[in-house]
């Protein structure tokens, strides 16, 4: 029986592992913190998984909050002009849910169920040392953490690398108590603020098995939304929260004047640097190791594709690797595995990069979604698999498309 190690409890490191297990594979799991710990502790982040993604969990058993949350199957996106004055309106419902769940309530269960299926958990805070030990006692060893002392270990790829610094500063909260006919705990709503940022507010399933949702920005640094920087506890957070959406969007004030924290540890706040990292990590020994999920690809979460990245290349690892059988994992095939990902993985990365910084083209795109179903239909589905609208990406090929859906409006003004 092949031995795999994991570094990192998180959405790559767990989809990995529990599948790998199924699979009759050895695996060990290397976490840095207790199952109860993530469950009382804060979240790294409030991700929203796609229809693709949350079929692989399903695939795997592990979709343990369908019957009681099965997600947001509305959207409705504002899209305000410069001067503030709404612009667009893209309103619909989905042909398949989306769905946010507490990361701290499935990583917890998620650790629990890898143990239950039969894999080894070791509760350690690991260090680029201590995988030389690890090398030593697994056939592939894969880091799915990019945090910490981790951050170093894959080299940043210059030529995939687009940025140096964060584009957004990123703050967050779930909630309770939001009122108003807008809350419906399905429908998944975007203010988009020219130059200033975007307000999301997301259904989501806390950590107390409740509907709740997750109110996120995305602010531009410096500008008039980028006002979370010194924010030091959920309840600062809770005001800050208020006090942007009370002085940014005043007719939304009603609807979150009286959330609350659905507890005390449920924030974020922070900024990423959009990073794409070679996926070989080299020890000092000689010796190597893969990366995967966060570890090698680190997007902004605007555009939603980090979790859904990390659970599609964590499929895709445990395919290769079952298909690799009982040869030598070297840096050879830890390449390969990667540059395979990467087709798909560029995508996600062009699509977070129009989210942030639209080129012209795309507000051509935008006004088609307002005016034509299946235009919108598309961006849906885009989200869910961005290559679908790799047409989208440049100024030719998207006239050619908006001329296709017969809605082309003069591509580059």
């Amino acid at each position: 029986m092949r031995r795999i190690g994991i570094i990192g409890a998180g959405q790559a490191g767990l989809h990995l592992g529990i599948s790998l297990v199924d699979a009759g594979y050895a695996v060990t799991l290397h976490s840095d913190r207790t199952p109860e710990a993530i469950l009382n502790g804060k979240p790294m982040a409030l991700p929203l998984l796609f229809p693709h993604a949350l079929q692989l969990e399903r695939d795997l058993g592990i979709n343990f909050w369908d019957d009681e949350f099965p997600g947001c199957d509305r959207f409705h996106n504002e899209i305000y002009d410069p001067q503030g004055n709404l612009a667009l309106t893209l309103s619909s419902d989905l042909e398949q849910p989306w769905q946010g769940v507490d990361q701290r309530l499935k990583f917890f269960t998620w650790m629990q169920e890898f143990v239950k299926r039969g894999g080894e958990l070791v509760i350690k805070a690991m260090t680029p040392q201590d995988l030389e030990e690890c090398v030593q006692n697994y056939d592939l060893v894969v880091v799915a953490v990019g945090r910490g002392s981790f951050s170093t270990l894959f080299a940043r790829d210059t030529q995939k690398s687009k940025h140096d610094q964060p584009k957004r500063h990123l703050a967050g909260g779930i909630f309770t108590g939001l009122k108003g006919e807008a809350i419906d705990y399905r429908t998944f709503r975007v203010t988009n603020l020219p130059g200033i940022g975007e307000m999301m507010q997301v259904p989501f399933y806390a950590k107390d098995q409740m509907p709740a949702y997750a109110v996120a920005f995305e602010a531009h640094p410096d500008g008039v939304m980028d006002q979370f920087s010194q924010v030091q506890s959920g309840q600062e957070l809770l005001e800050m929260s208020k006090k942007v959406i009370q002085q940014l969007r005043p007719c939304d004030y009603e609807t979150v004047k009286d959330m609350e924290l659905v507890d005390e540890q449920a924030w974020v706040q922070g900024a990423i640097t959009p990073v794409v990292r070679q996926p070989v990590g080299h020890l000092p020994s000689g010796a190597i190791v893969m990366g995967i999920g966060d570890a090698v690809i680190l997007h902004d979460p605007l555009a939603a594709q980090g979790a859904n990245n990390a659970t599609k290349m964590a499929h895709l690892v445990k395919q290769r690797i079952i298909e690799h059988g009982n040869q030598r994992f070297d840096e050879s095939w830890m390449q390969s595995v990667f540059d395979e990902f990467w087709n798909y993985a560029q995508y996600t990365q062009t699509l977070t990069d129009c989210f942030l910084n639209p080129p012209e083209h795309m507000q051509d795109i935008m006004v088609a979604m307002a005016q034509n179903p299946e235009v919108l239909k598309d961006h849906f589905n885009g989200m869910n698999h961005p290559p679908s609208i790799a047409a989208w990406f440049d100024a030719e090929s998207s006239k050619k498309y908006l001329a296709e859906r017969n809605t082309c409006v003069g591509v580059g003004g």
